[in-house]
Formats: C-alpha cells, structure tokens, sequence
C-alpha cells in the first residue's frame, strides 16, 4: 500500500475500515466550518462514499494521516489531479485538537513531494475562505503564493465564502 511518512506522522491511503477514525474530526462542527460539506450526524456516513474511492487512483490521492508517535489518526490529506488543467488541487482535514501543530504544513510538502516524484505533479492549487487565516498560513508555509480571489459555497448553499486562491509550480 502506497504510504508516505515524515518525522512525526505516516500517511497511508484512506480505506472504507478508517470511517471509525474519521469520526474524531467527521462529527465536529468546528473542523467543518470552511469546508464544502457539513459535519456528520453519525460515525457511518462517510460509508456512503468511502467504499466508492480507488486507493489505487493516481488522480485521487486520500491519505489518512496517523501521528507515529501514539498512532491516533490526524485527518485526511489529499490531492486530486485535474488533469485537463494538469493541476493538483490540495485539501486536508485535522481533528480539532491536533490544529496548530504543524502537522498540516509538514504532512502535505511530503504528499507534494511524492506527488512530484511519482505522479510527475507539477503546479499546485489550493484555495481557502479569506476570513480561515490559519489555512492561509499553510498555503504560505507550503511555498504556494496568491494568485487570485474567488468564492466558494457548501455543498448544501447554506453558506458562501470570499477565498484567496494559492498556486504553487515546481521546477523540474
């Protein structure tokens, strides 16, 4: 199975088994705040689509994120290959009590970074509401730069957000 590890955490990819794990941040309403969806009602929910991923896609890339340390899931990591635009758009979820930690910057360079190396992955992109500051920071730490305002709703339309839009290119 493709894994990828840093200092503090391995990332392997995410499995129909995991959706028990994916409750620690799935149900809490603070970790969706700036996300498309909602949190869930129940731990089972994400079974509706988890069983429907390809762990083996080379243009979805969803890893579940563990802290070696104690081996407690972190969140999902993820980047998804546009391929029409050759763009790998990045997204990450962390349980709420693991934000500020610097999992998120030190997890998603090494994604990139396989990425670049097995997928031949180029430019990224990543996009955040303006007001998620801490989002915004990840983006920077990441290397990735402005490039442009836009907005995004949840799924639902119950809400709207002003975002900034965060491209990053790799040389060869």
């Amino acid at each position: 199975m493709e894994t990828v590890e840093t200092k503090r955490l391995i990332m392997r990819r995410l499995m129909p088994e995991d959706y028990l794990e994916m409750a620690a941040w799935d149900m809490d309403e603070r970790v969706y705040k700036y996300l498309l969806g909602n949190a869930c009602k129940t731990p089972e929910e994400p079974l509706a689509w988890l069983p429907k991923k390809d762990p083996n896609s080379k243009t979805n890339i969803l890893m579940l994120v563990k802290e070696k340390a104690d081996g407690h899931a972190v969140g999902i990591y993820a980047l998804n290959h546009e391929v029409e635009r050759d763009v790998w758009t990045l997204s990450y979820v962390n349980r709420y009590d693991d934000w500020g930690k610097g999992y998120t910057v030190e997890g998603m360079k090494a994604l990139m970074d396989h990425a670049v190396r097995e997928y031949g992955a180029r430019t990224f992109e990543a996009e955040c509401a303006k007001e998620n500051e801490g989002s915004a920071r990840v983006m920077q730490k990441l290397g990735m730069v402005y490039d442009h305002d836009s907005s995004y709703s949840k799924s639902d339309g119950s809400k709207t957000f002003e975002s900034v839009v965060y491209l990053l290119t790799v040389d060869d």
